[in-house]
């Protein structure tokens, strides 16, 4: 027979081991049925990966169908967070191959701190060097994975770089705003030109990838995919061979050409030097290659045919003459004797030359400045200011891009607040001529030489005709109305037109006279205070029915006629598909 104390022992024992099991039943029970859904998702996600397929941007071709801007497939290097286990071995080994320092992982892998579950992207367009090197050392590297994404591609490099923009990874003001609602933390958009403006046009719907994968994170299969949609393609309005030709004439000189189409505002050309290579932003800029270009003091960035304004000089007369005509403090028989000098009050402006007496045309075809200076002061700064408004000058064109400069055209109201001066009269002789407070941008120069050449009309420029869709399809055509139209009397727009043709013909623009084809136009040199005369020329053909308008800005180029009128006329053989004209000679201003 067991003794009391044993049998008090086989109790204690039978108790505990009854509550050890109710113990481990109860764990059981929690994990099973209380926990089991939440145990269950975390077996799936470690043995489940959903990968992000970027979606490709839609591609940008020029008017005629032409691609300039596409994709092309490349590498990215990026990381797990949930699957990092062990950074202090991993970051310092995957920062050696990146070429980079592992704080910099570690402030990558801050900024994604929210979205654990989503890959982190360290190095887009991987050199095939890195790649080969993450693969060998894979299972050193839980956590990294490697991608392929699409990738921008712009097939021209620097052609139109300023039109078509360029891309970034969307910053944290960005994120923070409405107006970017729906992207997330790497993604790439548009940061300037098109690529920003049409963004969500262009960007597409992402996909997913479901992988089944082992321990080490390597994928044993495709469980699931949810395919990427492209984004929508654009029909810019831009013309490649005349895109060429004003970039080639430009050269390396330091300004701007725009050329529209005069009839309805579509942008067939927008250049601008020095440039860029947006291909340099397609994967994301290096630090370096930021610092190189934001350091470049030419400038490369600068769109100087939308973001950057100028004095007009005698491109300005085409808005004297037009305000003294609207006025009647002139006529097309006004004539005036220019004798080299023009005196008011106690001060006296000197001409480049004695033009002799001249009449409304030939003081237009001249440039004679003696002629504007007499116009200037017999309509005042008031009218002109009013009419350079209504042919667009002093304001934004609206274009279709994400900024543009408004320009300058001053008033006494705005001298009184600006200067604390009123309008003297010597203020009304330098606007005559585009000088003093004036200032202008490219791209308007060019909407206003259209509305003269096209009777009135103030068209919107836009760079953008069609959106197609993932087939190719048009989707949509933008058809964008009119910004204005001046109301020119049937006489005054005569005289004008005349006036423009006749600068062309046997004045100041001869350089651009092109055999078989009829141009109006006005030369330009606007004195400044940071070096020589910037050279102009705008200009609108056929004349008689203009299609085209055209305006070349060249900082210190000095002489329109000779420097900037070249360009115009290299751009018009382009846009009219004239080649073989010989060199003409141009005038001085």
């Amino acid at each position: 027979m067991p003794s009391e104390r044993t049998s008090r022992r086989l109790a204690a024992f039978t108790v505990i081991s009854v509550l050890l099991f109710a113990l481990l039943l109860g764990r059981l029970w929690q994990m099973q049925v209380l926990q089991g859904h939440r145990f269950r998702q975390l077996s799936e996600e470690n043995r489940l990966r959903d990968l992000r397929l970027p979606a490709p941007r839609g591609i940008l071709y020029d008017r005629r169908g032409r691609p300039l801007v596409t994709n092309r497939a490349a590498f990215t290097v990026s990381l797990l967070p949930m699957e990092l286990r062990s950074p202090q071995q991993v970051l310092p080994r995957l920062a050696a191959i990146l070429e980079v320092t592992p704080a910099e992982i570690q402030q990558r892998l801050q900024q994604a701190r929210r979205r654990p579950f989503e890959p982190v992207r360290l190095l887009r367009d991987a050199p095939k060097r890195v790649v080969a090197m993450v693969e060998e050392n894979r299972l050193d590297l839980p956590g990294v994975i490697i991608e392929v994404e699409p990738v921008r591609h712009y097939l021209y490099g620097s052609l139109a770089a300023h039109a078509l923009g360029h891309l970034g990874e969307i910053d944290a003001a960005e994120l923070a705003s409405p107006a970017w609602e729906g992207y997330r933390m790497g993604d790439l958009i548009g940061k300037a030109g098109v690529e920003r403006s049409y963004d969500r046009e262009l960007r597409g719907h992402d996909g997913r990838l479901r992988v089944e994968v082992d321990a080490r994170g390597r994928a044993l299969g495709i469980l699931g995919r949810d395919p990427a949609h492209p984004g929508r393609s654009l029909v810019l309005t831009i013309d490649l061979d005349i895109q060429k030709a004003a970039e080639a004439a430009l050269g390396e000189m330091v300004g701007a050409v725009v050329v529209l189409d005069a009839r309805n505002g579509e942008v067939l050309a927008m250049a601008s030097h020095p440039t860029f290579d947006p291909n340099a932003f397609a994967a994301g800029i290096s630090p370096q290659a930021w610092a190189r270009l934001a350091a470049d003091r030419s400038l490369p960035l600068l769109s100087r045919a939308v973001d950057s304004t100028y004095e007009p000089g005698s491109v300005f007369k085409v808005v004297t003459a037009a305000a003294a005509l609207a006025r009647g403090t002139a006529t097309r028989a006004t004539r005036v004797t220019c004798n080299g000098t023009f005196r008011l009050g106690g001060w006296v402006f000197r001409d480049l030359k004695a033009h002799g007496t001249v009449n409304f045309i030939e003081g237009v075809a001249q440039s004679c400045n003696v002629f504007f200076w007499t116009l200037g002061t017999r309509t005042g700064g008031e009218a002109m200011a009013e009419m350079a408004r209504a042919l667009g000058l002093g304001e934004r064109t609206g274009i279709d891009l994400p900024s543009e400069s408004p320009g300058l055209i001053p008033d006494s109201h705005w001298k009184q607040r600006t200067q604390g001066e009123p309008w003297y009269p010597g203020d009304n002789a330098n606007m005559a001529i585009g000088q003093g407070w004036v200032n202008v941008t490219p791209l308007q120069v060019a909407r206003m030489i259209a509305a003269i050449g096209n009777g009135g009309t103030l068209v919107r420029p836009h760079l953008v005709r069609q959106v197609l869709d993932a087939d190719g399809r048009p989707s949509r055509s933008l058809t964008v109305p009119p910004a204005g139209r001046v109301a020119f009397r049937p006489d005054v727009l005569a005289t004008l037109q005349e006036a423009l043709a006749a600068v062309v013909q046997r004045g100041t623009g001869r350089g651009v006279a092109i055999p078989g084809l009829s141009v109006a136009g006005k030369t330009g040199s606007a004195e400044n205070p940071r070096g020589r005369p910037h050279a102009w020329f705008a200009a609108y053909a056929p004349a008689e029915n203009p299609r085209v308008a055209v305006a070349v800005l060249v900082e210190h180029g000095r002489r329109g006629g000779l420097v900037a009128a070249p360009v115009a006329r290299a751009v018009l053989q382009a846009a009219f598909g004239i080649s073989g004209v010989p060199q003409a000679r141009g005038g001085p201003p």
